[in-house]
């Protein structure tokens, strides 16, 4: 029996930190390999001094992206961050959010995840990181 990742969405209660960042699945594809879209909405109050999404709040949302993204892939295993690294590539405004989230390498216990957030068709940010399945 092959994982139904449409029915599984439509089951899943987001954790509260993607319903937060104003997350939503827009795209999960299994062809090819494993590739995901997530949209996000960041809120006014994540702003910093310059009114630009703070660099810790981009990073959760990164994360976020990447920590669904394991759980869906891995046909609804929790799985948890054990290392993360972020590189902030521009300022990120205030605005729609989109993410592609991929494996560099998809073990049994150990994932590789890289995720890429755009915005105006911009690299915004961009993080790597291992999941282990819990």
């Amino acid at each position: 029996m092959s994982f139904n990742v449409n029915a599984f969405l439509e089951k899943v209660t987001p954790p509260p930190i993607h319903t937060f960042l104003g997350g939503k699945v827009e795209k999960v594809e299994q062809d090819n390999g494993w590739k995901a879209v997530i949209s996000y909405q960041p809120r006014p109050e994540f702003a910093n001094p310059m009114g630009h999404v703070q660099g810790g709040m981009l990073c959760s949302i990164l994360d976020d992206a990447m920590g669904l993204f394991a759980i869906i892939a891995q046909e609804g295993t929790p799985s948890a961050t054990i290392t993360m690294n972020v590189s902030f590539l521009r300022p990120c405004n205030i605005a729609p959010v989109e993410v592609e989230v991929y494996f560099i390498r998809q073990g049994r216990r150990i994932s590789n995840i890289e995720s890429v957030a755009y915005q105006n068709g911009k690299e915004v940010g961009k993080a790597s990181a291992a999941f282990t399945v819990v």
